[in-house]
């Protein structure tokens, strides 16, 4: 599902003026998305990752165990999975290589997880949280209308909206 929901997630950036970069390698790591789009003389830039799981069993970051965590342990993962995903040295030298000296705008897409704790987490450290279900809905509203997998299936959710 994961590439569903990327390509999904593509095409909601798209429909606001981005261009993407997707599935940029970074040594063993990769980044989901390096999103860029026009503004006046410059360029706004996102790195966007996308982590949608709708039924989650473990934590965003630190080891996979499933068992409840204490506040610090939370913070602790949080830290690993913001150093994995957005502020290593590759993936800042990798966004260096490709657009020097641009403010890179961290977001992350998801859905659900095991704990809500960790959303706020990532805001405090720089992180912008978009819930894939606000992306659906977007895309939902919009008129846009493109032959692509994602484009086939917002106009099936269309359909099933306007039915029921």
């Amino acid at each position: 599902m994961a590439l569903l929901d990327e390509e999904i997630v593509e095409y909601w950036l798209n429909s606001k003026g981005f261009f993407c970069m997707r599935g940029i390698r970074t040594g063993l790591g990769e980044i989901d998305f390096l999103a860029v789009r026009p503004r006046d003389d410059s360029f706004e830039c996102w790195h966007v990752e996308v982590q949608v799981s709708f039924r989650p069993v473990g934590y965003l970051g630190g080891n996979s165990s499933a068992k409840k965590r204490s506040a610090e342990e939370l913070v602790q993962g949080i830290e690993h999975y913001i150093y994995k995903k957005f502020t290593s040295e590759a993936k800042e030298a990798k966004r260096c290589a490709l657009l020097p000296n641009k403010d890179w705008k961290y977001q992350l897409v998801l859905a659900e997880l095991k704990d809500d704790t960790e959303v706020e987490l990532l805001e405090q450290r720089g992180i912008r949280v978009i819930r894939y279900d606000q992306v659906i809905r977007e895309l939902e509203e919009g008129n846009s209308s493109v032959h692509s997998t994602a484009g086939n299936i917002l106009e099936m959710l269309r359909y099933v909206n306007k039915q029921g």
